[in-house]
C-alpha cells in the first residue's frame, strides 16, 4: 500500500489545526451549532451562523424560549447576510498578522472599536490589537473568542468592556443574566490567557435617568459586584459611572456623542486616565493602585429608579367628539397581575385617563406581561390586552396607534345603529378600506358588500393582544353588528419563532377575542377567518401560521352556534403548499386586488347566510 502523499498529510494536519481552539469552558446550554470552536468555519457552520441570530438562540432548537441563557452561550452576531462574519474574519486576519507578544488586547463592542485615534494619541507606546465589533453582545464576544478571534496572541494585558447591547434584551433576559454573560467573557479570556491581567470596565451610562436602558445598565453593573470577579487576583474591575455622570445622575454630555451612548474624544481621555495607572503597574510588575473607596450615594447623586422619572409629555390626544364609553371587564385574563390592575392602570373604558395614556405611550416591549418584574413570560403576551404603539410622525412623544383607535371609535359611534358588518383585524383587514386612514372601500368590497353598512376597525400591525385591548377600550361599545369578521394572528407569528410565544397562546388569544365580542355583542354572528398563508413554504412564519390554524381547530370555536370558522388556506396555496403569489401585492403577506376578490367571493355566501338569520 502506497503511503499517502505529503500534501494530503499536510491537509489533514491543517484541518485538525483549524478545529483546535483553546476552549475549556462549559457553557450552560448546548445548542445545535455544528462547530463549537475553531477557525476557519466549515460550510455547515457558515450556513448555520448566517441564519438570523434569533433562530440560533439557546432553546430555539427545541422551540423553547430560554432568554436567561442567551448572554452566556456563544452565538455569532448577525447584521443580515454575512457582514458581521466578514468583520470577524477581518479581525482574525489582524490577529494572525500580529501573532505573538502584544501589549494590550482590547475586547468589546462599538465603544471599544472606536478607540481609534484616541488610543494612538493617549497610549502611543503600547502595541494594541482591537477586536471590538459594533453591536456585539456578550454572546457574540464569546463566539468570537472561541472561533479564532484571539488565536496566537500573547497579550501582556487585556481590557474588556461589553454588555451595553445586551440592554436591548434585558426585558427578556433580566439583568442578572446579562451580568453573568460579562462574567463568562472574563472567564473565557482568563482561560485563554492565564498569565495576562485583565481590566473589566463596567458598562458606561447611556441615555438618562428614568430611561429603561440607563436603569438596566446600572442594575447590571450592580449585579456584576455579586459575581466577585476580583476574587481572581489577575482581574481588576473599574467603575467609571461617577466619572461620566453629574451629581444628579445625568450624563456629562461633553464626554458622549449626540446619541448619548458612544464616547467623544474627551470621553476616551477620561477612560484612558483610569486605564493608564493600571496598565503601567501591570507592565512594571508592581501592585495595582488601590481601588477608590466608594461613597454612599446621596439622594441627589444616586441613579434614579425606573419609576422616578415622569413619563414624557405626550402630544395632545386625538379628540373623540366627547365620546365617553364606560366599558366593563367581561373576561378574566390568564395573567392575574393584569386583572388586579398591576400592569395596566386603566383596564377598560374610553377615553383614557392620564395615567393610562402615559402607560400606553411607553415602548410596547416594556409593557408586556412579565416585564414589570423583569421576567420573560411570552406565554402570556398574546392572552393579555396590550395597546400597540406607533411613533408619532412629528417625532413627539405619544402613540399614533391610539389616535387610529380613536378614529375607529368615532366611525363606529357615528353609525352604530344598524351596522351590518364590523371588520376587525390587522393590515389585511385595514386594506379592505373604509377605516381610520380614510381610504375608500376597495373594489372587491364594493362589488360584493357595497350595499351593506360596514365599519372597518382594522389597524395594520395589530396582534391578538392589541385587539383584546381595543375591545376593552370602546371598539364596539353600544353596537350590535349583524356580523363581525375577525382575521387575526399573522402579526403574532414572528413572535413565535423570535420570542418563544407558544402557538397555543396565539390560538387562545384569538379565542379570547371571540369570547370578548360574544360578551359585548351577544346577538352578533362572528366569522373567524383563519390566518392566511404568509412567507415561503418552510419559513418559520409560514409554519407558525399553519400551526396556529391547526390549534384553532382543536378549540372548536364553532361549537358556539354564533361562531363560524372560515378556512381559506387551500384557496391561497398551490398543490405543493407554496403560496399563490399572484394573490399578494408584495408576494408574501399583503393581498392584492385578486387576493381580495378571492377573499370576498369566499366570505360572501357565509355573510349572506348569516344575514338571513
Amino acid at each position: 500500500m502506497r503511503p499517502p502523499h505529503r500534501h494530503i498529510l499536510n491537509a489533514i494536519a491543517a484541518l485538525a489545526a483549524a478545529f483546535h481552539s483553546a476552549h475549556a469552558l462549559d457553557y450552560p446550554h448546548q445548542t445545535n451549532e455544528p462547530q463549537k470552536t475553531g477557525w476557519p468555519l466549515t460550510d455547515e457552520e457558515r450556513a448555520y451562523v448566517l441564519k438570523a441570530e434569533y433562530e440560533r438562540r439557546p432553546g430555539s432548537e427545541a422551540q423553547k424560549h430560554l432568554p436567561q441563557l442567551w448572554p452566556q452561550v456563544p452565538s455569532a452576531g448577525f447584521f443580515g447576510g454575512d457582514s458581521w462574519l466578514k468583520l470577524h474574519e477581518a479581525h482574525v486576519k489582524t490577529v494572525k498578522e500580529n501573532k505573538g507578544p502584544i501589549d494590550v488586547l482590547l475586547v468589546g463592542d462599538s465603544i471599544t472599536i472606536q478607540w481609534g485615534d484616541s488610543w494612538r494619541k493617549l497610549f502611543p507606546n503600547y502595541k494594541a490589537v482591537n477586536i471590538g465589533i459594533g453591536g456585539d453582545k456578550t454572546q457574540n464576544v464569546l463566539w468570537r473568542l472561541d472561533h479564532g478571534g484571539v488565536e496566537g496572541l500573547e497579550p501582556r494585558a487585556i481590557v474588556l468592556m461589553i454588555g451595553n447591547n445586551n440592554m436591548f434584551f434585558t426585558p427578556e433576559t433580566g439583568v442578572e443574566a446579562a451580568a453573568k454573560g460579562i462574567g463568562m467573557c472574563v472567564k473565557n479570556l482568563r482561560e485563554k490567557f492565564p498569565n495576562a491581567p485583565l481590566v473589566l470596565a463596567k458598562i458606561l451610562p447611556a441615555h438618562a435617568p428614568g430611561v429603561r436602558f440607563y436603569e438596566d445598565i446600572n442594575l447590571t453593573n450592580a449585579a456584576l459586584d455579586a459575581l466577585k470577579l476580583e476574587s481572581d487576583a489577575k482581574v481588576r474591575v473599574i467603575d467609571l459611572w461617577s466619572d461620566f455622570t453629574n451629581a444628579d445622575g445625568t450624563q456629562k454630555k461633553e464626554l458622549f456623542t449626540s446619541d448619548n451612548i458612544h464616547l467623544s474624544p474627551s470621553g476616551y481621555a477620561v477612560y484612558a486616565a483610569k486605564l493608564k495607572p493600571l496598565l503601567e503597574a501591570m507592565f512594571a510588575g508592581k501592585p495595582l493602585p488601590a481601588q477608590p473607596v466608594k461613597k454612599e450615594a446621596s439622594a441627589a447623586s444616586a441613579p434614579s429608579s425606573p419609576t422616578a422619572k415622569a413619563a414624557p409629555t405626550a402630544s395632545a390626544p386625538k379628540a373623540t367628539a366627547g365620546i365617553i364609553l364606560n366599558s366593563k371587564p367581561v373576561l378574566t385574563y390568564p395573567y392575574a397581575p393584569y386583572n388586579e390592575g398591576k400592569v395596566d392602570p386603566q383596564l377598560t373604558g374610553w377615553p383614557l385617563n392620564d395615567a393610562e395614556r402615559a402607560w400606553a405611550t411607553k415602548e410596547e416591549y416594556t409593557r408586556k406581561p412579565g416585564h414589570e418584574a423583569q421576567k420573560h413570560l411570552p406565554e402570556m403576551w398574546a392572552v393579555t390586552p396590550t395597546a400597540s404603539h406607533w411613533k408619532m410622525k412629528d417625532g413627539s412623544a405619544g402613540n399614533a396607534w391610539l389616535d387610529h383607535h380613536a378614529t375607529s371609535i368615532e366611525r363606529v359611534q357615528a353609525m352604530k345603529d344598524g351596522i351590518h358588518i364590523a371588520l376587525i383585524g390587522d393590515s389585511i383587514t385595514q386594506h379592505w378600506g373604509g377605516g381610520w386612514d380614510g381610504e375608500p372601500f376597495n373594489a372587491a368590497w364594493q362589488k360584493h358588500f357595497g350595499a351593506m353598512k360596514t365599519v372597518n376597525l382594522g389597524i395594520g400591525g395589530d396582534r391578538v393582544e392589541s385587539v383584546l385591548w381595543r375591545l376593552d377600550h370602546g371598539a364596539l361599545d353600544g353596537t350590535s353588528p349583524k356580523v363581525a369578521v375577525l382575521l387575526l394572528g399573522t402579526n403574532n407569528t414572528p413572535l413565535i419563532s423570535a420570542n418563544g410565544v407558544p402557538v397555543a397562546a396565539v390560538a387562545q388569544g384569538i379565542q379570547l377575542c371571540v369570547q370578548n365580542i360574544r360578551a359585548r355583542c351577544p346577538k352578533t354572528h362572528i366569522i373567524v377567518v383563519k390566518i392566511l398563508p404568509a412567507g415561503k413554504l418552510g419559513n418559520p412564519i409560514y409554519e407558525a401560521a399553519k400551526n396556529v390554524n391547526a390549534t384553532l381547530d382543536a378549540l372548536k370555536l364553532d361549537a358556539d352556534a354564533n361562531v363560524h370558522v372560515l378556512d381559506l388556506w387551500s384557496d391561497f396555496t398551490n398543490a405543493d403548499g407554496t403560496m399563490m403569489t399572484t394573490l399578494y401585492s408584495d408576494g408574501h403577506l399583503h393581498l392584492g386586488p385578486d387576493g381580495y376578490e378571492l377573499y370576498a367571493s369566499k366570505l360572501k355566501p357565509v355573510v349572506e347566510a348569516l344575514m338571513k338569520k
